[in-house]
C-alpha cells in the first residue's frame, strides 16, 4: 500500500522544488513532490544555460545576490563536475556604444574580487594578436576585449540530478502528478492530488510551494488564508542558429545599443544560443513564446557585432527559439531588467506543520535557496538536522573530469565515440551502468534512431521516469536538434509502442517554443498528426511551475 503521510509535501518539480527535495530528504524528512507536467518543463529547461555570478546584476547594486552566486558556482562546479563547466566569455568594447573600458574592467576586478576562489581564472584583457584572430568580430570602432569566466550547463539535467538525488535518499517524486486540493488541519495540510491511476488524499505536515509563475494560482488551491506577493512575470526568449565556419570556443556577452547585454553562447557543439529577453508576459505562463520582435531584437544584437561571409542572420537562420517566464518578486521597479533575480520566501504556521512560498531564484542558487526554505520549515518545528549539500556530489557526480573522459574512452566499442562522450556528460558516473548494460546484453546497443540506443531509452523510462518523446528529445536530452523528421518519428513511434497507441502520433514541441528552421522541429510538432503523445497543459488546476 503506497504511503499517505509524509513530513513534507513539495509543489513543483522544476530546480528548486528538486532542491528543496534533495535537500530535505538527505536531512531525514519524509518527502512527496508532485510535478503536474514533466520535470524541468517549463521555467527551469527554457534559461541561458549558465551557472554565473550575474555580472550585470552589479549595475543594479545586488551585491549580496552576485556574491551568493559566485559561491554557488564554486560549489555545483565541484558537486556536479559532469553538468557544470567553465566557458570563457568575451566582453568587446566600442567608441560609439556601451559602456566605457575602464567601468568594465572596474566592474570585472569587483567581480573577481567578490568570487575569492581561485577556482576558476581571473579576468583580463585579450592582446591585440588574440583579438585579431576571433572569428567574425566586428572591428569597427573596437576600442578592447576584455573577458572572464563563468560556467556552462545543462539547466533540464541539473533539475534531474537533483531528483534523482533526493529519490536516492528516500523521496517519493513524481512526474504526472497534479495538486488540486489543499485543506489545513491541526496537523498541517491534507492535499488532494491527481496521478495517472486516480485521486490520492496526502497528509504533510508541511507544504512548499516551489510552482514559480503558478505559485500564487498554488494558493488559491488553499482553503485558507495564506501570505502571498504580487508576481512579476517577465519572459526571457533565446534564440539558436548554426555555429559558423570557423567557429569559436568562447561565449561573448555584448553590450545592446539599449544599454541591455546579450549573451551569444556555443552551444552542443553545433550551434550558438543568442538571449535573452527581458519583457513583461502577460497570460498563461505556459503559453510563452519568442515573438517576432523579440527575434528580430536578438538577430539585430548578433549582426550589430558580428559579420560572415554569409551575411547577415536572418529570422530563417533560426533553427529554435524557446522562451520561459521568471516569476519575480515584485519590488515595483518599471523596468523588468532591472527587477531582482533574488528569491522571497513567506511561510505561515498551521497547526504543528506550516506552509512556505517561494518566489523568485535563480538556478545558480538553487542549492542555497533550499537551504533557506529548511531553514523556514526549521522555524515552524521541523526537525531539520545540519546542512550537508554543499559537501555531497550530486547524482552522476562522484567523478572529476578526468576520470569521466576515461569512462567514455573505456566504454563498449560497439558505441560510437560520440555516444560514450554524450552519456558521459548527460549521466556522469551513472553511465557506467548504461555501459555495463551494453556489454552483458548487446542486443540493447539496437539503434532506435542514429545514435540513440535501445539501452539508453529503456535507462530513460525505468530512472528517469521518461513518458514521451519530446520528455526524453527535448529534456533529458536535446537529441532533437540533431535528428531530422524521420529520425524523431522513429523515436516518437517507439513510446508509442510501449504505450499502446501505435505508431504515428504526434509529439508537441516543448511548451515554450517555437517554429523553427533548419534542424530544429516544426512548430506543429516533431512527427505526424495523429493522437498527442506529449503532456497537456489543460487541466483544472495550476500547473506545477518546472
Amino acid at each position: 500500500m503506497a504511503r499517505e503521510d509524509y513530513d513534507l509535501l513539495i509543489i513543483g518539480g522544476g530546480i528548486n522544488g528538486a532542491a528543496v527535495a534533495r535537500d530535505a530528504s538527505g536531512r531525514g524528512l519524509s518527502v512527496f513532490l508532485a510535478e503536474r507536467g514533466d520535470y524541468a518543463s517549463a521555467t527551469s529547461s527554457a534559461s541561458s544555460k549558465l551557472i554565473h555570478g550575474g555580472l550585470r546584476y552589479l549595475e543594479n547594486h545586488d551585491i549580496s545576490l552576485v556574491r551568493e552566486s559566485l559561491k554557488e558556482r564554486d560549489i555545483l562546479l565541484r558537486i556536479a563536475p559532469h553538468l557544470v563547466q567553465p566557458l570563457r566569455f568575451l566582453l568587446p568594447a566600442y567608441k560609439d556604444h556601451g559602456r566605457p573600458p575602464w567601468l568594465l574592467r572596474l566592474g570585472l576586478f569587483v567581480y573577481d574580487l567578490l568570487a575569492g576562489s581561485r577556482r576558476i581564472e581571473r579576468s583580463g584583457a585579450l592582446g591585440a594578436d588574440e583579438i585579431r584572430e576571433l572569428p567574425g568580430l566586428a572591428r569597427a570602432g573596437l576600442r578592447t576585449v576584455l573577458y572572464y569566466f563563468d560556467c556552462q550547463t545543462d539547466d533540464s539535467r541539473l533539475v534531474m540530478a537533483n531528483l534523482l538525488d533526493a529519490r536516492a535518499r528516500g523521496a517519493d517524486i513524481a512526474n504526472r502528478r497534479e495538486v488540486v486540493a489543499i485543506a489545513p488541519n491541526a496537523r498541517g495540510y491534507s492535499v488532494e492530488v491527481r496521478e495517472p491511476g486516480g485521486y490520492r488524499t496526502i497528509q504533510a505536515r508541511f507544504v512548499v510551494n516551489t510552482a514559480g509563475p503558478w505559485a500564487n494560482k498554488v494558493l488559491d488551491l488553499c482553503a485558507a488564508d495564506l501570505p502571498r506577493h504580487k508576481l512579476r512575470l517577465v519572459r526571457g526568449s533565446h534564440i539558436v542558429l548554426r555555429s559558423p565556419d570557423p567557429a569559436g570556443e568562447d561565449a561573448y556577452l555584448l553590450q545592446n545599443s539599449d544599454g541591455r547585454v546579450v549573451f551569444v553562447i556555443p552551444w552542443l557543439r553545433h550551434f550558438l544560443m543568442i538571449g535573452t529577453t527581458d519583457v513583461a508576459h502577460t497570460g498563461d505562463p505556459a503559453s510563452a513564446r519568442c515573438s517576432p520582435a523579440e527575434r528580430a531584437y536578438l538577430l539585430d544584437a548578433y549582426n550589430n557585432h558580428f559579420s560572415h561571409p554569409g551575411g547577415p542572420a536572418q529570422s530563417r537562420d533560426v533553427v529554435w527559439s524557446f522562451a520561459g517566464v521568471r516569476a519575480l518578486f515584485d519590488d515595483g521597479s518599471d523596468n523588468p531588467s532591472k527587477v531582482t533575480r533574488d528569491a522571497r520566501i513567506l511561510w505561515r504556521r498551521q497547526g504543528s506543520g506550516g506552509f512556505v512560498t517561494v518566489y523568485g531564484g535563480k538556478l545558480t542558487t538553487h542549492r542555497r535557496l533550499a537551504e533557506k526554505v529548511l531553514r523556514a520549515l526549521a522555524m515552524m518545528g521541523a526537525r531539520t538536522g545540519r546542512r550537508w549539500t554543499h559537501k555531497a556530489p550530486l547524482a552522476g557526480g562522484t567523478m572529476g573530469r578526468r576520470e569521466l573522459a576515461a569512462l567514455a574512452r573505456g566504454g563498449p566499442q560497439v558505441l560510437h565515440g560520440a555516444v560514450r562522450r554524450r552519456w558521459v556528460a548527460t549521466y556522469g558516473d551513472a553511465a557506467a551502468a548504461l555501459f555495463q548494460t551494453v556489454r552483458d546484453a548487446p542486443e540493447k546497443a539496437r539503434e532506435i534512431a542514429p545514435r540513440i540506443h535501445l539501452a539508453e531509452l529503456e535507462h530513460a523510462v525505468a530512472k528517469e521516469d521518461v513518458r514521451t518523446a519530446e520528455d526524453f528529445l527535448y529534456r533529458r536530452t536535446k537529441l532533437f536538434l540533431s535528428l531530422d523528421a524521420k529520425s524523431r518519428r522513429a523515436v516518437a513511434d517507439w513510446f508509442n509502442e510501449r504505450a499502446g497507441l501505435g505508431a504515428g502520433s504526434h509529439i508537441h514541441a516543448h511548451s515554450g517554443t517555437n517554429g523553427t528552421n533548419g534542424g530544429g522541429p516544426p512548430a506543429g510538432g516533431l512527427a505526424d498528426e495523429t493522437a498527442a503523445l506529449a503532456p497537456s497543459r489543460r487541466g483544472n488546476g495550476p500547473p506545477s511551475a518546472s
